[in-house]
């Protein structure tokens, strides 16, 4: 029987050429670079899974969704939190099959200087005007934040701004807190002291992370090539976790992105590997617990019209417990 190999990072992989699939097409955000990219590029997807892959770029979650339910997709690389909880709440039969990425540095909340905030001077956030995007992880993770340092939240006043925005406002001294993500942190970040480290964030239980998502009958009529991409995807993401400077340039390839910019993009980005994802903290019961905590969140603030009483449907860690124990090398 034909056997098809390549080599990829140093890794060999063989698979049966008989198990091949139509045409997979995955779904992914243009200019959010991901290890998966040097993958696109070096046909890794196409070997392991014995058929061609298709990658298609999106500019929202609503777009890639989109083409989830009708089926222009079958996997979505990467897709925000929010908008997953959003359509699944809604009735959209999706289901979260492993994390696609962390970035709890990518996401910020700064304190204007004149109100001399530190860790010792919780007080003066005590009537905050705070600039943010409501109804985002941001919105929640502030409240959470807020509450951690004895400080109400329904005793500050929230503006809806983007990320851009409200760091411009914050700089304008227009607001005595803004939050954002992306190309915002670096005028937040030059400008305000941050409210929380990383590290911080992490002790009391703030996460900020993407999402593979998939459609349920996919998965169902397709569990093996479901777990072989999130096999090919883990080994690029601990190769890129590993070495991420002899990836950069394959990454950036596809997104017809600049390296510099690849770079500056991923900063921050962690992978956690296969076993610490199938724990409590992630698909073994975190993700679902958080899908809950901010669909009943966004229900209290009026930016969700309802919530289920619980997400454990939402998420299935099956196909990521097959990839754990897939071989590199599959023997005939």
């Amino acid at each position: 029987m034909k056997h098809l190999r390549f080599f990829t990072l140093g890794l060999l992989f063989i698979f049966s050429s008989a198990q091949a699939q139509e045409t997979l097409q995955i779904g992914y955000f243009n200019e959010w670079p991901l290890p998966a990219h040097y993958g696109q590029i070096s046909g890794a997807y196409d070997e392991v899974l014995g058929a061609d892959t298709q990658w298609n770029g999106y500019n929202s979650s609503t777009a890639m969704f989109a083409a989830l339910e009708t089926g222009n997709i079958q996997i979505a690389l990467s897709q925000g939190l929010v908008p997953f909880l959003v359509v699944s709440t809604a009735g959209l039969n999706f289901k979260i099959v492993d994390i696609a990425v962390s970035y709890p540095d990518n996401e910020k909340c700064f304190v204007h200087p004149d109100l001399q905030f530190s860790a010792g001077n919780t007080g003066v956030l005590n009537n905050a005007t705070v600039a943010l995007a409501v109804g985002t992880t941001a919105h929640f993770n502030l409240n959470r934040t807020l509450t951690n340092f004895g400080i109400d939240p329904a005793g500050v006043e929230m503006l809806n701004m983007a990320p851009a925005q409200a760091a411009a406002a914050l700089t304008q001294g227009k607001v005595d807190i803004a939050c954002g993500w992306g190309p915002s942190l670096t005028t937040l970040q030059d400008f305000g002291t941050v409210l929380l480290s990383p590290e911080q964030k992490t002790k009391i239980g703030i996460k900020n992370y993407d999402v593979i998502v998939i459609r349920s009958d996919f998965g169902t009529e397709n569990p093996v090539v479901v777990a072989k991409f999130l096999k090919v995807t883990n080994e690029l993401n601990a190769s890129y976790t590993a070495n991420p400077t002899r990836m950069i340039l394959n990454i950036a390839a596809p997104l017809d992105m600049f390296e510099d910019t690849v770079k500056a993009s991923m900063q921050g980005f962690e992978f956690p590997t296969i076993t610490e994802k199938l724990g409590e903290d992630w698909l073994g019961g975190g993700v679902q617990t958080h899908l809950k905590q901010l669909a009943d969140f966004f229900v209290l603030q009026g930016t969700m019209n309802k919530t289920l009483d619980n997400y454990a449907d939402t998420v299935d860690p099956t196909y990521l417990q097959t990839a754990a124990i897939l071989p590199l090398i599959e023997a005939e």
